[in-house]
């Protein structure tokens, strides 16, 4: 009974922390690591009863100057996806998030081994509205808001790529200190 008190405790202190972060655009220090562990664990609810995992490779020094709530944010709207989308009819999905330390830069690769999408499909995914959920109320704004945090928020750069049965596969790369 401790260890689930603590757990729970852990967890609420997590939302708490990336709900204000992504209602906030104030710009503070996170380690990367700590952070994207975070969040994971904020959506630890929904992947429970899965059998999906998720690996992150991420050294454990990694700091960022930025608004913390881009990066919740970001990462939310990529994990649900693959869990939506590109796990669908799947037991076993596993999404792989692997950080590099690149100087004045973060180079991240984040993909997951899902089911894919085909390339009308994925010319399309950053479009607004874009969604192969409509019919079960998806807005199809998740990938065209984690686009612009990317671009705008934090000034960097995003690719895609995919074949179908093959998972989506993300490189995002970004300054480590945003300018103000």
């Amino acid at each position: 009974m401790q260890s689930n008190l603590v757990r729970a405790s852990e967890l609420i202190a997590s939302f708490k922390q990336i709900a204000v972060d992504q209602t906030s655009e104030a710009v503070r220090t996170i380690n990367l690591a700590d952070y994207l562990n975070e969040v994971i664990r904020s959506l630890q609810p929904n992947f429970k009863k899965t059998r999906h995992n998720i690996e992150v490779n991420c050294p454990d020094n990694i700091m960022l100057s930025c608004p913390a709530g881009a990066i919740s944010q970001i990462f939310t709207n990529l994990l649900m996806n693959s869990l939506i989308h590109g796990f669908e009819d799947m037991q076993d999905g596993l999404v792989r998030i692997t950080v590099l330390d690149e100087g004045e830069n973060v180079d991240i690769k984040y993909g997951d081994n899902g089911k894919g999408l085909p390339a009308e499909q994925l010319e399309k995914l950053f479009h607004p509205f874009f969604t192969t959920k409509r019919d079960q109320g998806g807005s199809g704004l998740g990938t065209h808001i984690t686009y612009n945090l990317i671009r705008q928020t934090l000034g960097g750069s995003v690719q895609v790529s995919s074949e179908v049965g093959k998972g989506l596969h993300y490189h995002i790369c970004f300054p480590k200190n945003l300018k103000i």
